[in-house]
């Protein structure tokens, strides 16, 4: 099979790898979550916030650690400031991907009225379209394509290869 060259990468170990820290992310993401809205008493907007941070952070160090740690060429800063870019990018397409299909959603499935958003209204931050149970393909669909983007920009950008 020909794969071409700038996606040979996802078929290796290391993607295996970097996969199986955004994992862990997860559960770090909802823990601290829970921590800071429940048990602080946080906004759960802040509380959010501060729990995606905390889960970028926790990967960036144990990708450093695991996933890429043959691959450090410039100093850490450096490599924490692109990985925590190139994490902000990846949520900011996640969220479009997801809000897209769930307006998608919205129009083909249950025939809805997608002027209500466009000039209409509504807002999609305020009153996100009822979808039922599809919310979770569309998140499942938009964390598919941010965790690609996410591995190639850290592969070819933060942790660039010496070779």
């Amino acid at each position: 099979m020909n794969v071409p060259s700038f996606l040979a990468p996802f078929f290796t170990a290391r993607f295996l790898k970097f996969c199986t820290v955004g994992f862990s992310g997860v559960f770090v993401n909802l823990g601290f979550l829970w921590i800071f809205h429940e048990a602080c008493g946080l906004n759960q907007n802040l509380a959010s916030a501060l729990a995606i941070e905390l889960s970028i952070l926790s990967n960036f160090v144990i990708n450093e650690l695991w996933t890429f740690r043959d691959q450090r060429q410039n100093s850490f800063w450096p490599r924490l400031f692109k990985f925590q870019a190139v994490s902000l990018l990846g949520a900011a397409l996640q969220w479009l991907i997801y809000n897209a299909l769930n307006l998608l959603w919205f129009r083909w499935l249950f025939e809805g009225d997608l002027g209500l958003y466009f000039g209409g209204s509504l807002s999609l931050m305020k009153d996100p379209p009822q979808v039922g149970h599809w919310i979770y393909v569309s998140q499942l669909f938009g964390i598919a394509v941010a965790t690609a983007w996410n591995f190639l920009a850290n592969f070819y950008w933060t942790w660039r290869s010496k070779h």
